[in-house]
């Protein structure tokens, strides 16, 4: 059976008619629905997929992963929306100035001796 469902026609079979919950293998008919059931089986009561996907990309800009590469796993067309959810804090602020600090400190020093 063919049935238009939240702007997508879908062609699966029809829900329980007892109204029972949609189990593994068994077709979703309302996505906001799934996904509050989800989160609340997960106990991350109030997240929104947005919240994770942030979460993906600070921890793969913290890794150090390039950003073409983190852009494609998590589906960023554009360095603009990329930044959107690349957000720093002060403690990223802090860390990435002892990286520098670190970096400087171990160069060799060059010194000029006079004869």
């Amino acid at each position: 059976m063919i049935r238009y469902i939240e702007g997508a026609i879908v062609s699966a079979p029809l829900p329980p008619e007892d109204g029972s919950a949609v189990g593994v293998g068994e077709r979703v008919v309302s996505i906001r629905q799934a996904w509050r059931t989800a989160c609340k089986k997960a106990k991350l009561i109030g997240k929104i997929p947005h919240d994770f996907r942030r979460s993906a990309v600070r921890r793969l800009e913290r890794a150090g992963v390039p950003r073409s590469v983190a852009m494609k796993l998590v589906g960023h067309r554009t360095e603009a929306i990329y930044r959107r959810y690349a957000i720093t804090n002060e403690s990223d602020l802090r860390e990435g100035l002892a990286k520098v600090a670190n970096m400087e400190a171990s160069k060799p020093s060059l010194r000029i001796e006079r004869a």
